[in-house]
């Protein structure tokens, strides 16, 4: 029983803390504005330094997908985010991506 209670990992990211970190970004994000904002950057960088675990990644991941669609971001704004607000992603941000991986 213990070795399951070990094996199963809670992510603690909620969606709503997401959406919540993102807002500031919506007018990049929509290409209503050029730059992303210093609010903006910092809600990016809470949630990049929340998401510390393959789980709440994986989270974070699915709350981005569902969001993407939600806002009709621009993908190209996306993808520049992070490092617009000088952060490196292993990996390219789509609303395709797998965020089993």
């Amino acid at each position: 029983m213990l070795a399951v209670q070990q094996l199963a990992v809670r992510a603690d990211i909620a969606c709503s803390d997401v959406l919540n970190d993102l807002s500031p970004c919506l007018g990049f994000l929509q290409g209503d504005e050029d730059r992303p904002s210093g609010a903006c950057c910092a809600g990016v960088a809470t949630l990049y330094a929340a998401a510390d675990t393959k789980a709440e990644r994986q989270a974070t991941c699915e709350c981005l997908k569902a969001a993407y669609r939600q806002v009709n971001a621009n993908i190209s704004a996306a993808r520049e985010l992070p490092g617009d607000c000088g952060l490196s992603l292993p990996y390219i941000i789509s609303p395709d991506i797998d965020c089993t991986k």
